[in-house]
């Protein structure tokens, strides 16, 4: 069995689209911080989820967002315009948690509570 548990911070937006057969389906990339202080990098990741969780990260997920985020990798190799051969980890995710505060509006706070709540459980509960 494939798992993959990785933290990082959502480096574009995520967007949500419709596959051919109309289920919706999120994809967006994270940046994870790999080597020391002396030699920092950066890998890039691209995430892709589904249903619910794809809608809910697309309302609460932004741009620098740090995730939490469990699933299965598939790794694609092709060669590029330039020639050369290019890899990628794509990770289907199962479960996300937003690692940052939350931002939501605080002119109804009942209703910010209520969306809170509902965020807080749909993110930490795996998807399938």
């Amino acid at each position: 069995m494939k798992r993959l548990t990785v933290t990082g911070n959502i480096g574009r937006d995520p967007e949500l689209r419709l596959d051919p057969s109309g289920h919706q389906f999120a994809s967006f990339s994270i940046g994870v911080s790999v080597g020391s202080k002396q030699t920092p990098k950066t890998d890039w990741l691209e995430i892709t989820c589904n249903g619910k969780l794809a809608e809910i990260i697309c309302t609460y997920g932004r741009k620098g967002t740090k995730v939490l985020i469990d699933g299965f990798p598939a790794v694609s190799a092709y060669i590029n315009k330039e020639n050369q051969p290019v890899g990628t980890l794509r990770v289907y995710a199962n479960s996300i948690e937003l690692l940052n505060r939350v931002d939501i509006d605080q002119s109804s706070s009942n209703a910010a509570t209520a969306e809170s709540d509902e965020l807080e459980h749909v993110l930490s509960a795996e998807e399938f």
